[in-house]
């Protein structure tokens, strides 16, 4: 039986949105927001988004640290459309809000959560090294995506939290996040400088930096030296974090959505994500498939095509034969054993409002015909 979206809304305490980058993630990550606030949930929307699109698409120039409360925008897009005679709920029992998370605070109050002491913390913190580790070392935007995902789950301020995973190339790369942090705690070389059986070759090693540090004028090796003792100091506690948020992320509590568009170029990344999904024991959930076509097809009927050797005539074949792609592509998801959630269309315009996204969110049902004068 294919899953629907109402259902995984109502049974999931978290849903995380995964994706390649361009394919809608962010938005229909806010759509899901507004459908599970009409289902009465107290919701939040949480994205790492440096191009702050959900910003955008929720009509708002900026979102920040802090959850900020969008109930009363989806509220007046409620009364509007119920206005209009569609069917919705008797009143707004749910709510919504949206966060996105300042990624450098929430490393630090990682580290801070972490160490034994305030000054190890500090001291972890005000290396330089800390500064290159924090805006640079890969998978840390998507371990502190998880982190503060973890934070909201403990908090319960939310019935239903969703996660609109960092916009990336490789839809894996976000699962991939605390395997790589882990690795960097486990470092061999950081391990063998800081262990107290190797205090002694420790100390030589830092005499040695020392000397470097003289001829080339440059801190580096003291730095690392130090930064590396910091790190080591939380190393104990990071690994327990880290099963926590592991079994959080395999509980049934937690589904995953993946977001993308019905092209050949994505059937493969798909499939790969499905695989690491199950071998991983993640609960999949289903698929959206968005930016479809297969709406255009009404627009025009049998003896009316527009005459050959035109502009007119190109676009038309040209538009029949992406539909044609495109609806194979989707066929064969289909004979799979995978839930199709929602098929949306390629819209007009970008979404820049909570009323936009209102109307997508009412057209996230496998078998709902989306409205697309509404936009």
């Amino acid at each position: 039986m294919k899953s629907s979206i109402d259902q995984t809304l109502q049974n999931k305490r978290v849903i995380i949105t995964c994706g390649t980058g361009g394919v809608g993630k962010t938005t229909l990550s806010a759509a899901l927001g507004i459908r599970a606030a009409l289902q009465g949930r107290r919701t939040v929307v949480v994205t790492i988004d440096p191009a702050k699109r959900l910003a955008t698409s929720l009509g708002l120039s900026q979102l920040g640290d802090h959850p900020t409360d969008l109930t009363p925008q989806v509220a007046a897009a409620f009364e509007k459309a119920k206005r209009t005679g569609l069917a919705l709920p008797d009143h707004l029992t749910g709510s919504l809000a949206a966060i996105v998370p300042d990624t450098r605070k929430t490393f630090e109050t990682f580290v801070r959560d972490l160490a034994p002491t305030e000054s190890a913390a500090e001291k972890v913190m005000q290396n330089p090294i800390f500064q290159i580790f924090a805006r640079e070392f890969s998978g840390t935007n998507e371990y502190m995506a998880l982190e503060r995902l973890h934070a909201l789950h403990i908090q319960n301020q939310f019935d239903c939290i969703i996660l609109d995973t960092p916009p990336t190339r490789n839809t894996l790369a976000f699962l991939e996040a605390p395997r790589l942090l882990a690795q960097f705690f486990d470092e061999k070389l950081i391990r063998w400088l800081v262990l107290p059986a190797n205090q002694i070759v420790a100390t030589g090693m830092k005499k040695a930096f020392s000397i470097l540090e003289g001829l080339t004028g440059a801190n580096f090796m003291t730095h690392l030296f130090e930064f590396a003792s910091g790190l080591f100091s939380v190393q104990m506690n990071f690994t327990a974090n880290l099963k926590t948020i592991t079994a959080l992320l395999e509980s049934p509590q937690v589904g995953f959505l993946m977001v993308t568009t019905p092209t050949p170029t994505q059937e493969r990344e798909v499939d790969h994500f499905i695989q690491t999904l199950q071998k991983n024991r993640l609960h999949f959930e289903g698929m959206i498939f968005n930016r479809t076509l297969a709406y255009l097809k009404s627009e025009l009927s049998e003896g009316q095509l527009p005459p050959p050797a035109t502009p007119w005539r190109e676009a038309y074949d040209l538009i029949q034969a992406l539909q044609v792609r495109e609806q194979r592509v989707i066929s064969n998801f289909m004979q799979k054993p995978i839930p199709v959630c929602a098929k949306l269309p390629e819209l007009a315009r970008d979404v820049h409002s909570v009323e936009d996204l209102f109307h997508v969110a009412l057209a996230l049902d496998a078998n709902s015909e989306f409205n697309r004068s509404e936009l």
